[in-house]
């Protein structure tokens, strides 16, 4: 006797910063968070400075986002504390109610729930746990000998790197992507919206607001 193929399952990815979180970047308000607390002081603007002066010709492929120089060789155990702190007093309450209940729709459905941004991953797995979401996807900085390197260890999920990393976890989870949903507020998410079947563009930028406008795809104030 036959049965019926058990379906691949779906996901929905959230974008995080000014898709859940706003209105502005998480990581804008851990910066400013650290240098009220002394973690971060002239010095370490002065690295971040020079590392842009340094790799000024690639400053339109992203690298001021990927600049963590101001980071370096600062204790990752500190940095993980405040990041807690920062965290709990000043990001959580800025989570989107709307956006808190659609992530409990998602579980409710059963749907894989992850967070997929270019913010740093001490400050998305603090979302991710707050979210009961099942995974975070985001910049990761690197350690060596002991101490914050300045770098990345990963590509940050910014453009087309997210949508790799969409198109790798269905591959590796063996996701139903048409059936999927896709959630975000820049043009930038574009690649990413494009690869589901139900992209929902959030507080969109105007550009992002005029492609799902000709695409017909939801828009929704989060």
């Amino acid at each position: 006797m036959m049965t019926a193929a058990t379906p691949a399952p779906a996901a929905a990815f959230f974008d995080v910063d000014r898709t859940l979180v706003g209105p502005e970047s998480m990581e804008k308000l851990f910066a400013r968070f650290l240098i009220r607390r002394g973690f971060l002081g002239p010095g370490d603007l002065g690295r971040y400075l020079a590392y842009l002066a340094r790799h000024w010709e690639r400053l339109g492929s992203g690298l001021v986002r990927e600049n963590k120089y101001h980071f370096k060789d600062k204790d990752p155990e500190e940095f993980q504390r405040l990041a807690g702190e920062c965290f709990w007093g000043e990001i959580r309450p800025r989570i989107s109610p709307a956006g808190r209940r659609m992530v409990r729709q998602h579980q409710a459905a059963g749907h894989l729930v992850v967070l997929l941004t270019g913010s740093l991953g001490p400050l998305a797995d603090l979302l991710a746990r707050d979210l009961e979401a099942d995974l975070a996807l985001a910049a990761r900085l690197a350690v060596e000998n002991g101490t914050l390197a300045g770098t990345l260890c990963n590509p940050r999920p910014y453009g087309a790197e997210k949508a790799r990393l969409v198109r790798e976890l269905a591959q590796r989870r063996s996701l139903d992507l048409a059936a999927s949903y896709a959630y975000g507020d820049h043009h930038s998410d574009l690649a990413v919206l494009s690869l589901v079947g139900n992209p929902v563009a959030v507080n969109p930028d105007a550009r992002l607001r005029l492609h799902a406008l000709r695409r017909g795809w939801p828009i929704r104030k989060f």
